[in-house]
């Protein structure tokens, strides 16, 4: 997996591996759903201009040419079948592919737990009926509730 610069890719999808540019540079471009593990898709690009992406599978973003020289990527292998982390079973490792559909506080709250795109996790228990159910994650444990658990889009690992 050669590492490039997001504005050499011209089709395709790929994965943020580092964002140059300083800390606030950094965190203007996480605010955006751009950040290391995040998934992208070059929808278009328009050479001189910029380019627009697919992030996460849920965000549409234009970056301009110098932005999309800063962020360097990485090819994606072709990526497994999504799920959530409810139809997983414990002892299942599972890589989070992107958040669904909610109010963006709440999925900020969830990434401010550490459940961001690329991230992986290990379910560790499922109550009987199914809610909660525990991960760990970043190496603490949490319990999820199954809406929650229901919205986040994963990819079990082997």
């Amino acid at each position: 997996m050669a590492q490039v610069k997001l504005f050499e890719v011209k089709t395709g999808k790929v994965r943020v591996r580092l964002l140059e540019g300083g800390p606030a540079e950094e965190k203007r471009l996480s605010d955006l759903g751009l950040h290391p593990g995040s998934r992208v898709e070059i929808l278009q690009h328009n050479g001189e201009n910029g380019i627009l992406l697919a992030v996460n599978e849920d965000t549409r973003l234009v970056l301009d040419r110098e932005t999309a020289l800063r962020v360097c990527v990485a090819t994606l292998e072709p990526a497994g079948p999504t799920t959530s982390i409810s139809a997983l079973q414990p002892g299942d490792h599972a890589r989070i592919v992107g958040l669904g559909k909610s109010r963006p506080e709440y999925r900020q709250k969830l990434m401010s737990m550490g459940l961001t795109p690329g991230a992986t996790f290990e379910i560790t228990r499922v109550a009987p009926l199914g809610d909660p159910v525990e991960i760990k994650v970043r190496g603490f444990s949490m319990s999820l509730r199954k809406d929650e658990a229901e919205m986040i889009a994963v990819e079990k690992l082997s």
